[in-house]
């Protein structure tokens, strides 16, 4: 099972499904909520709303763990406060409302990492068909543990452990001519990481007659190509 669920205290039916989880031995229960909300409330300027927010309880079931967060504002707020002296409040909640596709999740998964670790994206589409190897360990930021998990999988796990409020979807299947379109529709960019030159081609196809720019980018030797 790769999706976390996220438990909103303001839904009755979810309150016994976390009592259950708690009570039993073999998940393991973490709340920091009282030092979340002490960072909080120290940060400035302060937003009132963000305090008012039930926290949420987050269960993951690759990890059989329950963990209590705040709730979306205030983690959003607290999470990005680092970026100000170099992304603004405003740039912010623009990068929030991008949708990014990417498709080629070993190069591709360092990438879809940083841009949910900045905030720089609401949506991110991860394609890939292909399973982790111990061979890709040399460039993807995982390890021994989730050897044989699908590779778009393993990326999804990872930022919903960074943040569970992120809109990702997986294609696990990777991308072909029949998959594309729903897999492009409504992004606004596409970061392209693949190996195979037939799936390169495609993705260049469907983006450009959809408007979508495409980015690429290889360690061997530094290449970066971009086409809008």
């Amino acid at each position: 099972m790769s999706e976390h669920r996220v438990f909103d205290p303001s839904e009755h039916e979810h309150d016994s499904i976390v009592r259950g989880l708690i009570d039993d031995p073999a998940i393991g229960v973490v709340d920091t909520t009282p030092d979340q909300l002490a960072s909080l409330r120290g940060l400035l300027p302060a937003i009132a709303g963000d305090l008012a927010e039930e926290p949420r309880w987050v269960y993951y079931p690759w990890r059989r763990s329950l963990v209590r967060v705040l709730g979306p504002r205030g983690f959003d707020r607290l999470r990005l406060d680092r970026n100000r002296n170099k992304i603004t409040t405003e740039e912010q909640a623009r990068f929030r409302g991008l949708r990014v596709g990417i498709v080629g999740l070993s190069v591709g998964h360092a990438v879809a990492h940083t841009l949910a670790l900045e905030g720089l994206c609401g949506e991110l589409r991860l394609a890939d068909f292909d399973e982790l190897d111990l061979s890709n360990l040399n460039r993807v930021p995982t390890s021994v543990l989730d050897l044989g998990v699908n590779k778009a999988v393993v990326a999804a796990r990872r930022i919903s452990e960074l943040d569970p409020y992120l809109n990702v979807q997986v294609f696990a299947n990777g991308v072909t001519a029949e998959t594309l379109g729903g897999f492009l529709d409504g992004l606004d960019l596409v970061v392209e990481e693949c190996d195979s030159i037939d799936t390169k081609l495609l993705v260049r196809h469907h983006a450009r007659a959809q408007g979508i720019p495409v980015v690429m980018e290889t360690s061997d030797g530094g290449v970066l190509d971009i086409e809008r």
